[in-house]
């Protein structure tokens, strides 16, 4: 029964895929827009397409894994990996709305990991979020993220999404264009 995967198991896996997509668009957002001032994307409402080789969900490990050629599409937000990852904790309901509804902890995608939101890319081997923190950490050799024309890249590149800070480390390169307003 762990390769199948009940109604609850399916709701559990859209909520997870939707809270992905919503996270990454807030850490990555509008280039013209402080992190506070973000408005929710029209597209939040859009259908998640996810699509992969395969799908394991772990009820008693409270994990579902797409594994293979995984992506995930909604609206003009597209997530790409080998492998994508998704973690969550018994909770009370407090971030669905429904009493004893479970909670992601943690989303990791690993290989070739690629998120791409308008004219802006992320790239990266692995991406892990935790909702702890509401942290993003993408790494792994070549970690890029490309705005435009402009292009910064290190070793682990860090979004907090609390407070729409950046950091970045491990052999910082950027290329930033002059006419350009840059990566925020």
């Amino acid at each position: 029964m762990q390769d199948s995967i009940s109604d609850i198991g399916r709701r559990r896996c859209r909520l997870w895929i939707y809270c992905l997509v919503v996270l990454v668009g807030y850490a990555l957002g509008p280039p013209s827009v402080s992190a506070q001032d973000r408005p929710v994307a029209p597209e939040s409402a859009s259908p998640i397409h996810i699509s992969a080789d395969r799908l394991v969900s772990d009820t008693a490990q409270r994990t579902a894994e797409f594994i293979g050629n995984v992506k995930v599409v909604q609206g003009t937000t597209t997530i790409t990996a080998d492998r994508m990852k998704l973690s969550y904790k018994k909770g009370d309901g407090a971030s669905t709305g429904q009493p004893g509804a479970d909670s992601i902890d943690t989303i990791e995608a690993t290989g070739h990991v690629r998120i791409a939101l308008d004219n802006r890319v992320a790239l990266g081997e692995k991406a892990v979020y935790t909702t702890s923190d509401r942290k993003l950490v993408l790494s792994g050799p070549g970690a890029q993220i490309t705005s435009g024309l402009d292009v910064i890249e290190g070793g682990t590149i860090t979004f907090f999404r609390e407070s729409g800070k950046v950091e970045m480390v491990g052999q910082v390169k950027a290329i930033i264009r002059s006419d350009q307003r840059g990566l925020n």
